[in-house]
């Protein structure tokens, strides 16, 4: 839902100030000052704009069902379209663990 979103006025601070981590098929940018998630897929990603916003539902669904603390900006990369979902929910908690235990 567009609460679960990172605010305008935050995402700049986050994408400044946050602290940066990745694996196989994501980067993602962590903030604890605000709470929410955001995905961003570049037109070098993917090139239609119907496989971007694919790409995006996809992620904020496995996403969604995932517990998070602060904001999240997640990156994904093209190979995310090949994943299977359940690989992809795997690789996101896998992920957020590795934030989580950083502080």
């Amino acid at each position: 839902p567009r609460t679960d979103r990172i605010s305008r006025s935050h995402f700049s601070k986050a994408l400044l100030k946050g602290k940066r981590f990745s694996s196989l098929h994501f980067s993602a940018v962590m903030n604890r000052d605000a709470k929410g998630a955001a995905v961003v897929v570049s037109k070098k990603t993917a090139k239609l704009s119907v496989t971007r916003h694919k790409m995006k539902r996809r992620v904020l669904g496995a996403l969604r069902s995932l517990p998070r603390t602060g904001s999240v900006i997640l990156f994904p990369k093209a190979s995310v379209l090949e994943m299977d979902f359940a690989d992809m929910k795997t690789e996101l908690a896998g992920l957020l663990s590795k934030i989580r235990d950083s502080k």
